[in-house]
C-alpha cells in the first residue's frame, strides 16, 4: 500500500501574512476569561452535578470505550464496534469484522485503530474508511487488552501471554511469558511494558531485551486493570483495592480503599493528578492522587457492572454490562472546547 503525501508549499515562496498585533488589554481579557472558565470547570468536578446522557445502540454488553474531541468508539459483546458523534451522541457508523466479543480497542486521530476480541484476533482498521486493513494472529486465547504507541502494538490475552508487534511492519516482534494466569491488562511507555494478571502479579518488561525487570506483588487477588504513566503505575484488582506504585523502585506508594467489589477500569491524568476508577460495585470514583483522597463518588449511574471508563477535561464516559454507554458532562454551561 502506497501513501501519497500532499504537496507542501515552500515556506519561502509562500510566507504567511503576519497577523495584526492584538492589544495587550485584549490578551489580558482572554486570559482572565480562560482562567474563570477553568475555575468553573474545576468546581463542577468537585461539587457540581453533571448532566447524564445514556447512549443505546449495542445489542449486548459494552466492554470498551475510547473517545477524542469528535467521536466515541465502543466495542461490544454483540461483536460490533460502533462510532458515535461526541457532539450529538448519534450513531455514525457500525463496524463488523470480529467473530467474537470486542473486548478492547485503541484509536488515533489519524484513523488508525486496533481492536482485540474473544475470537483471539487483533484487527487493524482504517477508521476513516471503516475497513479492516490487517489481521494480527498470535494469541491462542481471547485478547483482553491492547496498547499502542509510535513504535509498538502490545496485546495481552487469556492465554497468559503478551505479544509485541512492530507498529511499522505489523509483524510479531516477540512474545513474553511470565504469568501463570490470564493477562488482563497491559501498559506501554518508552519501550517498557507493564502487565497485570489474574495470578495476582504485575510485571515490568523491557522490549529491547525481552526481559523481566521487576515483579510487583501486593494485591491479595487477581489484577484487572492498570495505568502506566511516567514513573507511576496504578493497579486495580479483585480485592477491591487500588494500589499506586513506583515503576523505578517497585515500592507501593499508597493503597486506596473505597470500592466494595472488583476494580474493573482505571483512567489517570498525571498533570492534574486525577484518577478515575470504575467497579463492579456500580460506582465511578474520582481520586486526587496528589493527596491520596477520594474527591467524588458517582453512584446509580449504571445498573450493572461497569467495564470501562475514560475522561477528559469536561466529561466522563463509561460502558457497562447492560449495553449502555453513559456520558457525565460537567460543562453544559462552560465553554470546555478552549481546554481541548
Amino acid at each position: 500500500m502506497s501513501i501519497v503525501q500532499p504537496n507542501k508549499r515552500s515556506s519561502i515562496l509562500f510566507e504567511p501574512a503576519v497577523p495584526p498585533t492584538r492589544p495587550a488589554h485584549s490578551l489580558a481579557m482572554d486570559w482572565m476569561a480562560l482562567y474563570k472558565e477553568r475555575l468553573r470547570l474545576q468546581r463542577a468536578w468537585q461539587t457540581g452535578q453533571p448532566t447524564v446522557t445514556s447512549i443505546s445502540g449495542h445489542d449486548d454488553s459494552v466492554y470498551c470505550v475510547e473517545f477524542d474531541g469528535n467521536k466515541i468508539v465502543t466495542g461490544s459483546r454483540d461483536r460490533t464496534i460502533k462510532v458515535w458523534s461526541l457532539r450529538s451522541y448519534k450513531l455514525k457508523q457500525t463496524l463488523q469484522g470480529h467473530e467474537g466479543s470486542v473486548l478492547c480497542l485503541k484509536f488515533e486521530r489519524s484513523g488508525f485503530m486496533v481492536s482485540g476480541s474473544s475470537d483471539r484476533s487483533i484487527l487493524v482498521w482504517d477508521l476513516n474508511k471503516g475497513v479492516v486493513t490487517r489481521q494480527l494472529t498470535g494469541h491462542t486465547g481471547g485478547v483482553l487488552d491492547i496498547r499502542m504507541d509510535k513504535d509498538w502494538i502490545v496485546s495481552c490475552s487469556k492465554d497468559a501471554m503478551i505479544c509485541v508487534w512492530s507498529r511499522k511492519t505489523l509483524d510479531l516482534h516477540c512474545s513474553l511469558h511470565g504469568h501463570d494466569g490470564p493477562v488482563n491488562a497491559v501498559g506501554l511507555q518508552d519501550g517498557k511494558i507493564v502487565s497485570a494478571s489474574g495470578d495476582g502479579n504485575m510485571i515490568l518488561w523491557d522490549i529491547a531485551t525481552q526481559t523481566r525487570l521487576r515483579t510487583f506483588a501486593g494485591h491479595e487477588r487477581g489484577l484487572a486493570c492498570i495505568e502506566f504513566k511516567g514513573d507511576i503505575i496504578v493497579s486495580g484488582a479483585n480485592d477491591a483495592l487500588i494500589k499506586v506504585w513506583s515503576a523505578s523502585t517497585g515500592e507501593c506508594l499508597m493503597t486506596l480503599s473505597g470500592h466494595d467489589a472488583l476494580v474493573r477500569a482505571l483512567a489517570y491524568d498525571p498533570p492534574t493528578g486525577k484518577l478515575l476508577s470504575a467497579s463492579y460495585d456500580l460506582t465511578i470514583k474520582v481520586w486526587d492522587l496528589t493527596k491520596g483522597k477520594l474527591v467524588r463518588d458517582f453512584k446509580n449511574i449504571h445498573s450493572s457492572h461497569i467495564f470501562d471508563v475514560k475522561f477528559d477535561v469536561s466529561r466522563i464516559i463509561s460502558a457497562s454490562n447492560a449495553d449502555k454507554i453513559k456520558v457525565l458532562d460537567f460543562s453544559p454551561d462552560v465553554d470546555a472546547s478552549v481546554f481541548l
